[in-house]
């Protein structure tokens, strides 16, 4: 069997409808693939896919966590103080950011 030496090749049985099996076939065929070879790389695309997904809404989590935490702290500062930070930040991204993304 081919593939890459190491790892493990299971055989599975699925069910699928039969013009999705055409399609499959079609595809696979114009890629100079085979079937099982394009459901693989179909399924290891799907499965990082999800797991890119999880990812990216664990951060949207985790930012709004954080804004919500800022917010917390916002409420409990002076004017002058959001002021202060408002500047430092300023300051802050003109030093960090390069001249030639400045507008």
């Amino acid at each position: 069997m081919g593939g890459v030496v190491g790892v493990a090749v299971y055989k599975v049985n699925v069910s699928l409808p039969e013009d999705l099996v055409i399609e499959i076939d079609e595809a696979a065929n114009a890629l100079g693939l085979s079937r099982s070879g394009f459901i693989a790389e179909a399924s290891s695309r799907y499965v990082t896919d999800v797991k890119n997904l999880s990812a990216a809404e664990q951060r949207q989590k985790d930012f709004e966590r954080a804004f919500a935490s800022f917010r917390r702290i916002g409420a409990k500062l002076s004017k002058q103080d959001i002021q202060d930070l408002m500047d430092q930040t300023r300051r802050d991204r003109d030093r960090d950011t390069p001249e030639e993304w400045r507008r």
